[in-house]
C-alpha cells in the first residue's frame, strides 16, 4: 500500500477520534437527549407557514465535469438526511448527527474542498455549501446558534456563494453546525438540491406564522491585505442578529441583539 493510503488512513482515524471526543463533550452538555431524529415529509402540509429561507447558487468552478457531478451527489446525499426533519421545542440540530461520515461506503465521492486554506479535492466536497445554506435559514429563523465556524479563507472573493460572516464550515471530527429550537411550536426543515437550476435551498416551516421579525447585518470591519498581487485578501467581519425593539410610548427601546459573531478570514497566497 502507498504512503498516501496510510496518510489518508491516519487522517481519517484522527477525525474519527476527534468526532468521538466531540460527541462525549456534547453529551456532557446535555445535547444528546435533545437531538432531532424524526424525519417525515408526509406531514409537510401541516407546516404551511414559511419562517425563513436561504438559497445559494451552485457554481461550477473547476473544469472537471466529474468533480462537479460528484459535488452534486454529495450535496444531495446530505440533503436527504435532513429534508423533512422535525424540530420540536427545545430540539437540537447537529449536522454530523444527521449526515453520515463522508466516506465512499456511504456514497460520498471526491469533490472540491477547502483544506487548511487551500482548495483541493477530497471525499465529501460540497458539504459546506449545505451547512452554509442551512445556517442562513437558521439565522433568519431565529434559532439559537450553539456551534458554528466560518471558513478560514475567502477563497472565491466576490464570486463567493454566501455573505461574508454568514457561512458555516463543517469538517467531520473538527467543525459542526449545531442549533437549538427555542420557539414553542414545532418546525420542519426543508432542504433541496436542484441539479438542473444549480441551487440549494434551505427553509424552516411552522404550523403558525413566525412571531417575530429578524434583522440580520454583516459588516466588514477591516480588510487584511493579500500577501502577493495574486493572493487572496482577508477580512474581519462582524455579524449580528437582532429583534425589533418593544414599542413604548414612554421611552424608545433599542433592538434586542440575540446573536453576534466576529469572524476572521485569513489572507492567503
Amino acid at each position: 500500500m502507498t504512503a498516501s493510503y496510510w496518510q489518508d488512513r491516519l487522517r481519517w482515524l484522527k477525525s474519527k477520534l476527534r468526532q468521538h471526543l466531540k460527541e462525549m463533550h456534547q453529551r456532557r452538555l446535555g445535547y444528546s437527549q435533545y437531538y432531532a431524529h424524526e424525519q417525515d415529509l408526509a406531514i409537510s402540509a401541516k407546516f404551511n407557514h414559511r419562517w425563513s429561507q436561504c438559497q445559494t447558487p451552485i457554481k461550477q468552478r473547476l473544469p472537471e465535469e466529474n468533480l462537479h457531478q460528484n459535488r452534486l451527489t454529495n450535496m444531495a446525499l446530505a440533503a436527504r438526511s435532513i429534508d423533512g426533519l422535525i424540530l420540536y421545542p427545545q430540539a437540537i440540530f447537529s449536522f454530523w448527527q444527521r449526515v453520515p461520515p463522508p466516506l465512499p461506503k456511504h456514497g460520498f465521492q471526491a469533490g472540491p474542498m477547502l483544506i487548511r486554506g487551500q482548495l483541493t479535492t477530497d471525499v465529501g466536497g460540497g458539504l459546506c455549501q449545505i451547512s452554509t445554506t442551512l445556517f442562513g435559514a437558521f439565522l433568519a429563523g431565529n434559532l439559537q446558534i450553539l456551534e458554528r465556524y466560518n471558513h478560514s479563507v475567502d477563497t472565491y472573493g466576490c464570486d463567493r456563494f454566501f455573505t461574508l460572516g454568514q457561512d458555516a464550515a463543517v469538517v467531520y471530527g473538527y467543525k459542526d453546525l449545531i442549533v437549538r429550537h427555542l420557539h414553542p411550536i414545532p418546525l420542519q426543515i426543508r432542504l433541496q438540491v436542484d441539479s438542473e437550476n444549480l441551487t440549494t435551498t434551505a427553509s424552516l416551516w411552522g404550523q403558525a406564522p413566525m412571531p417575530v421579525a429578524v434583522i440580520l447585518e454583516s459588516k466588514i470591519m477591516q480588510a487584511i491585505p493579500a500577501p502577493s498581487a495574486q493572493g487572496i485578501s482577508g477580512w474581519q467581519v462582524y455579524t449580528q442578529r437582532s429583534l425589533p425593539p418593544l414599542v413604548s410610548e414612554s421611552s424608545p427601546r433599542d433592538p434586542v441583539i440575540n446573536y453576534m459573531a466576529a469572524d476572521t478570514y485569513q489572507p492567503a497566497p
